[in-house]
């Protein structure tokens, strides 16, 4: 395992750690409780600024799991004749074509559909479907003059089948996980994953031992006002840190809940794998090439008012200070340096209003003090009813470069109690001194029913070699005349 793929395991590891925002109530004021306390106030504070100002969202995204829904994302764009006609395209061409992606799952009917519908100049081409129920999968076409099916339990023989090539199954590739329904089944609710995260949480504290952690007071400065603040350090020397990381993984190898989960949450990885493979390489890997953790925050009672992180790798170093406020609104200073401050990250923003919302953020990227780029994000929000409308700018501005702007309208209806939300999004931007406008428009429907019909279908799995050999010249026949249909030939 590589140092970085080390560092990420660890960065993981270090989150739970550090969000373990006291999965047990502490009643003594150590400095390892106050700490963790504290984390657990700022999750807190954070969590619930995102639940109340998208509380509608929020709450149909908690319905989705376990229920069958239908959805879909249709794109558009809008270009210049200037543009366009050194293409030899119409823009009228382009403005009436889009392209719909489509997916839905009942996980009752066993049935899950992933769909392409493309639309070129106002004729509606037929769709490209993937589709699955309890016993077959299908795949449908303009190129196909008929469905194909496919045995669930032979899937991979049938495209081995067809394309006359031998599929790889060193990445985990089964007919299991290449089964639809195992692809999109129902993602881990929001109470399974507050269980799993208290319970890794709680793990995760008892393996930090109080030692680690110091109290002392300093004065510091946030958001240019100097305060002086209680200060816990949590200092972790490259053998704490494996040690950890190295618990945690192990915990979670033989953890048959947790592995359940994550397979419902993605059929394609196998975790029981992925986890004994990772542990391995962890347990090989000399304590010095993982990263050493020294993390200190400044606290008013419980409130996390700044941070200061310093990990280090080898001879790097990441040195991050915060200061972040997180109540009915949002402030944040972020500034991240390398050892040598070569190269200076720093964010910097606000979030305001109770009800309409102005977001104003900058990103700053300089080395040695010369300023390489920076990104200012705007959003003005307004919340009406079920209607929530978005004007959000991006201004990307760097020395010698054109300034370039992004814009992007979006008007968003979330109705909770129909199950429903529909949203018309715009993107626009200047290439050349002409505008472009591109269009994204989603559909989002829960308890809604899927039932396939899939006539016709030819199955592929019981072809003989010969039949295969003729399906494979009318792809290509079939695949020909469109080609030469869609180039006006």
């Amino acid at each position: 395992m590589t140092k970085k793929a080390i560092a990420i395991v660890v960065a993981l590891v270090v989150l739970v750690a550090a969000g373990g925002f006291g999965v047990y109530y502490y009643f003594t004021n150590t400095p390892k409780n106050k700490y963790l306390l504290s984390e657990k106030k700022s999750y807190e504070d954070v969590s619930n600024y995102l639940s109340e100002r998208y509380k509608d969202e929020m709450a149909l995204s908690n319905k989705m799991p376990n229920e069958s829904y239908k959805s879909s994302i249709t794109l558009g764009a809008e270009l210049p004749e200037t543009l366009t006609s050194g293409l030899g395209i119409p823009a009228d061409l382009i403005k009436s074509s889009k392209i719909e992606l489509s997916a839905a799952h009942d996980p009752k009917n066993s049935a899950s559909q992933l769909a392409i519908n493309p639309t070129i100049g106002d004729s509606k081409m037929d769709a490209f479907i993937w589709s699955a129920d309890a016993k077959y999968q299908y795949l449908q076409g303009p190129i196909l003059k008929n469905p194909l099916q496919f045995n669930n339990d032979q899937f991979i023989e049938g495209l081995e089948k067809l394309t006359g090539e031998k599929m790889s199954t060193e990445d985990g590739l089964t007919n299991d996980t290449l089964n639809l329904n195992s692809i999109m089944s129902t993602p881990i609710s929001q109470d399974q994953l507050n269980d799993l995260v208290n319970r890794y949480m709680k793990f995760t504290i008892d393996q930090l031992n109080d030692d680690l952690f110091k109290k002392g007071s300093e004065e510091v400065d946030v958001f240019g006002k100097k305060q002086k603040l209680d200060t816990i350090t949590l200092d972790m020397k490259n053998t704490d840190v494996k040690n950890l990381t190295i618990a945690v993984v192990e915990e979670a190898s033989n953890d048959k809940d947790l592995q359940k989960l994550l397979k419902q949450s993605d059929a394609t990885i196998d975790v029981k794998k992925e986890l004994q493979t990772a542990l391995k390489s962890l347990k090989e890997t000399k304590a010095a090439d993982f990263p050493t953790i020294k993390s200190t925050i400044y606290v008013d009672g419980k409130t996390i008012l700044k941070r200061d992180i310093v990990i280090g790798i080898d001879e790097e170093k990441l040195h991050i200070v915060a200061d972040t406020k997180v109540d009915k609104e949002v402030q944040l200073k972020v500034v991240g340096t390398d050892k040598e401050q070569t190269g200076t990250l720093t964010i910097e923003g606000s979030s305001t209003g109770s009800k309409d919302f102005k977001d104003d953020y900058t990103i700053k990227l300089s080395d040695q003090d010369t300023p390489m780029f920076e990104i200012q994000l705007t959003n003005d929000e307004k919340v009406d009813g079920k209607k929530r409308t978005n004007a959000m700018a991006l201004n990307f501005t760097a020395p010698d470069e054109d300034p370039f702007k992004i814009t992007y309208d979006q008007e968003m209806t979330t109705d909770v109690k129909n199950n429903s939300q529909d949203s018309k999004g715009t993107v626009a931007f200047d290439v050349q001194g002409e505008n472009i406008k591109l269009f994204v428009d989603t559909k989002t429907k829960l308890k809604e029913p899927l039932k396939l019909d899939v006539p016709n279908a030819k199955n592929v799995n019981d072809m003989t070699e010969d039949e295969v050999i003729k399906l494979r010249e009318e792809v290509t026949n079939v695949f020909a005349s469109l080609f030469m249909g869609l180039g006006g030939l």
